[in-house]
């Protein structure tokens, strides 16, 4: 006792005189180690499986386990169904996609043993409706993508019984080719004198066919649905009363998506039919042509205290007028897309979002916004110091040397930054220049850097300035100057890579693709399609050294003798999941 007492006055000391007590790192908290494990990828987390029992442990935890998604495809279907049949699975089955699946019975055996665990099923390319027939009592959300039935002789046109999911809450439908009576039939069934379920979230496809019946499961809905997503393939009918009936009662609704072909009456009718009580966070307009600055206004001064995520790509009659939106929700919006709002000047996006200092704004897409001048960028990027995406493809005007210096500068916390196609900017403006200097290296966090068709970067650029030990994906097609010794240094510089994509750099050879699958042990993705150097040495090397490659793309690659390069990946490789040569 006289000893424990004794270090803990020595501790306390210590602590008093200023010293620093050192903790070794197994002593810290689940709590914080938790929270240090959930900026790892999927990858990252399999490995740190290994390092102790305390991490396989905490790996384990449901924290994780649920992020990932169980993916069934016709060639694991057999491996999978046995090693949950072997009793030592630690997979869980809550999320399961199907991709390209026929109806069998390994699949109705599979969903027997697996059946109860799945909350959340996506069906792709995946003809299997009757095989998942009453297996899956507790089944949350369905989501239904680009499935079609013409390639199965065996399906007949009753589809699903959407009646057996009792526990239903979320339903997506976005399955182009699927035959327009079928998704009506399903629609029908989600009628409330059909079913006691009630629906949080809702993706449907408007046709004239269902108008009647989507607004009446709306309609029966309003009152549980959080999230409704709507895409009008063809122009609705001038007749809005029942929308706005149907919108009025949405008091819980968070999240609005509408794209395709709506006119200005109905799309007014709807915002201003769901109440303000409804407390919106999430409104995307992707393709709304018909959008309008007054219509904006109106929206922003709805919700200007909810409105967290705006999406208004394609909105092409938006211009500096909106500003008076963008103001309104400029203390609440944490992501705003404006892609191809080609009449948006840089003045409107200043004046809009950073009349003074902006730190809530995260995430930030301004593709092909053609006016805006290199001044007015770099004012707004000042003024944005916690931007964690940014997408400036296509603006050339606005993205150059010195607006580069400026995101160094100021962007520490950027994980995305997309500038295809800026032809302005030059090695320099990645290096660093001037008597302050600030180079790509400060963003030490960044995970994704596109640079696609910046015909005016050089080897300089991979050498010196790419030294990113976190970044995961990069693009650098058709950039023609790069060559093999860039590549050899990028690899040793960018070891984390998970995606590459060279596609049109004419100047890379066998050897440069011998140096990125060596070196980058993690990649899982490589596209080098019309790199005309390139022969059947490349995929040897592939075949060899990419262990851990998923998918390949190599387009377009003259003189290629296509079908001896599949052998060699399908004799070497067969794990790869996607070939396009």
């Amino acid at each position: 006792m006289a000893t424990a007492l004794a270090a803990s006055n020595s501790a306390e000391t210590s602590d008093e005189e200023g010293e620093t007590t050192m903790m070794h790192i197994e002593q810290l908290p689940n709590d914080l180690w938790i929270e240090i494990m959930s900026y790892l990828t999927y990858l990252d987390l399999q490995q740190l499986r290994l390092v102790s029992w305390r991490c396989r442990e905490l790996v384990n935890r449901r924290y994780f386990a649920t992020r990932g998604r169980v993916i069934v495809t016709k060639e694991n279907l057999k491996d999978m169904k046995q090693h949950v049949e072997s009793h030592a699975s630690y997979i869980n089955f809550e999320d399961v996609e199907f991709r390209n699946l026929s109806q069998s019975l390994e699949l109705e055996q599979f969903l027997r043993l697996v059946g109860k665990e799945v909350k959340c099923l996506l069906v792709r390319h995946s003809p299997v409706f009757r095989s998942i027939h009453g297996k899956l009592p507790n089944l949350k959300m369905l989501k239904i993508a680009t499935t079609s039935f013409l390639d199965d002789d065996n399906m007949t046109v009753d589809g699903i019984n959407m009646k057996q999911f009792h526990q239903l809450d979320g339903f997506e439908c976005d399955g182009v080719s699927l035959d327009s009576n079928l998704k009506l039939l399903m629609l029908l069934q989600l009628r409330r004198v059909e079913t006691k379920v009630r629906l949080r979230h809702l993706l449907f496809e408007y046709r004239r066919n269902n108008e009647m019946v989507l607004l009446q499961v709306l309609y029966d809905h309003a009152h549980t649905l959080e999230s409704v997503d709507i895409f009008f393939s063809c122009s609705p009918g001038i007749e809005t009363e029942n929308w706005r009936l149907t919108f009025e009662r949405m008091y819980r609704l968070r999240t609005l998506k509408l794209s395709g072909n709506c006119h200005l009456m109905l799309l007014q009718v709807i915002l201003d039919s769901i109440p303000k009580t409804a407390q919106l966070k999430h409104l995307d307009l992707t393709g709304m042509l018909s959008l309008t600055n007054e219509l904006l206004i109106r929206v922003a001064r709805k919700w200007r205290k909810t409105l967290s995520y705006v999406d208004l790509m394609f909105c092409v009659q938006l211009d500096v007028r909106c500003v008076k939106a963008l103001r309104k929700m400029s203390g609440c919006l944490e992501s705003l897309t404006m892609s191809y709002c080609r009449a948006m000047t840089g003045r409107g996006l200043v004046e809009g979002l950073t009349t003074n200092m902006n730190n809530t704004l995260q995430e930030l897409f301004l593709e092909d916004v053609c006016f805006i001048d290199e001044n007015s960028m770099c004012a707004l990027l000042e003024r944005l110091p916690n931007l964690r995406k940014l997408s400036l493809d296509n603006c050339q005007k606005a993205t150059t040397d010195r607006t580069l210096a400026t995101i160094f500068q100021h962007q520490k916390l950027l994980r995305v930054l997309r500038i295809d196609y800026c032809i302005k900017i030059t090695d320099n403006g990645f290096i660093g220049f001037g008597k302050h200097p600030y180079a790509i290296s400060r963003l030490r966090g960044l995970r994704e850097l596109n640079v696609r068709g910046c015909r005016n970067l050089t080897h300089r650029l991979l050498k010196r300035a790419l030294r990113l030990p976190e970044l995961l994906s990069l693009t650098l097609d058709y950039c023609n100057r790069l060559d093999t010794k860039g590549i050899a240094a990028l690899t040793m510089n960018c070891p984390a890579l998970e995606m590459l994509s060279v596609a049109s750099c004419s100047l890379l050879d066998d050897v440069a693709v011998q140096f990125v699958v060596l070196n980058l042990n993690r990649l899982r993705s490589l596209n080098i399609s019309n790199c005309s150097l390139i022969t059947l040495q490349s995929f040897s090397h592939i075949a060899r050294y990419a262990d851990n490659l998923r998918e390949l793309v190599a387009c377009s690659i003259d003189g290629l003798d296509h079908e001896a390069a599949q052998s060699i990946l399908d004799l070497h490789l067969p794990e790869l999941k996607k070939v396009m040569l």
